[in-house]
């Protein structure tokens, strides 16, 4: 009978250090940069020895990896809240950059990393090129789903209108990283996105 309390208690530590040791490495990366950045600082930042580090991630590429996979996860997820009960294209629009500048108002660090990650030469490592690229489409495709029926009501091309949402959204993800004030951007969006509704 104490077996399964004493495995689920391993399993929440397991997953513990492991969430901790992805955030450590966020932080370390996102102050330090990805090659300067040591599996050793990591460590000390998550309150673990190196070698549990090593116990979970074989390298730091490993490590990068997953920590982009993960990042991604949460990225994309944030970028579609709310746009579900909403009926005007330009609204969705709107709130899509709402979430992004929000998220990243909340968390800078996620949004640095994940730009140092895919502008270190060779793009990163394949995996994580690869996962961000799903988890990108997947987002594209979802907001074509949400959107194709009230857009074709309008007579806008929803397969331009999602292209260009895309595009827009990571450029403005690049400008507040690149420290662009956030308010001013939030403006120039407003005015960017009805120039392109009308």
């Amino acid at each position: 009978m104490t077996q399964i309390p004493e495995r689920r208690l391993r399993e929440k530590q397991k997953e513990e250090r492991y969430a901790a040791i992805l955030q450590a490495a966020l932080s370390i990366f996102a102050a330090k940069g990805l090659q300067e950045a040591t599996m050793d600082e990591i460590a000390q930042a998550a309150g673990l020895g190196k070698g549990t580090i090593y116990y979970y991630f074989a390298s730091k590429d490993a490590l990068i990896e997953e920590l982009l996979c993960s990042l991604a996860e949460q990225y994309f997820q944030s970028l579609l809240e709310g746009t579900e009960s909403i009926e005007d294209p330009l609204a969705i629009a709107e709130r899509i950059v709402t979430n992004l500048l929000g998220h990243y108002q909340r968390q800078p660090e996620l949004f640095q990393v994940i730009q140092m990650i895919l502008a270190a030469p060779g793009g990163g490592p394949p995996r994580a090129r690869q996962v961000f690229a799903e988890k990108h489409r997947e987002w594209l495709a979802r907001l074509k789903d949400e959107t194709a029926e009230l857009l074709a009501a309008r007579g806008i091309n929803v397969e331009v209108y999602v292209d260009f949402i895309g595009t827009y959204a990571h450029g403005l993800l690049f400008a507040a990283v690149a420290g662009r004030d956030i308010e001013r951007l939030r403006e120039e969006s407003g005015r960017v996105l009805r120039a392109f509704l009308k």
